[in-house]
């Protein structure tokens, strides 16, 4: 069975998501074992969002989260992070330069951190 990711991002922030997937897959992290799981393409209209964002992160052996200002806020990505780290999952965070005090972020003791640009504005 190959890898599963759960890809958490704030609504605002899913052109950076979609470029972190597509690097992650041109780089070679991607070899044809590893599928992404992202909540907001995942779910149908009329499913119950927390069980269905539960059943995902299970199956999910990684978990990458998209930390930004937006994210900070997002009572979704924060719900997600704090799952995560319930069910001790390898956390992930890609954090752009404008979000290295995201509370959230510092409560994740054992993550690894990736930083980026300063959002969308940066390439």
């Amino acid at each position: 069975m190959g890898k599963k990711v759960f890809l958490s991002y704030a609504y605002e922030d899913r052109g950076i998501a979609e470029q972190v997937s597509r690097f992650l897959e041109e780089n070679g992290h991607d070899t044809g074992d590893m599928s992404f799981i992202d909540p907001r393409v995942d779910t149908r209209i009329g499913d119950d969002i927390r069980e269905a964002i539960k059943q995902q992160m299970c199956s999910a052996s990684n978990v990458v989260i998209i930390v930004t200002p937006n994210s900070a806020k997002s009572q979704w990505v924060n719900y997600e992070a704090g799952m995560a780290s319930a069910l001790d999952k390898p956390i992930i965070l890609i954090r752009s330069k404008d979000a290295k005090d995201v509370d959230f972020v510092t409560s994740l003791a054992d993550a690894q951190f990736i930083e980026i640009g300063n959002g969308q504005d940066e390439k």
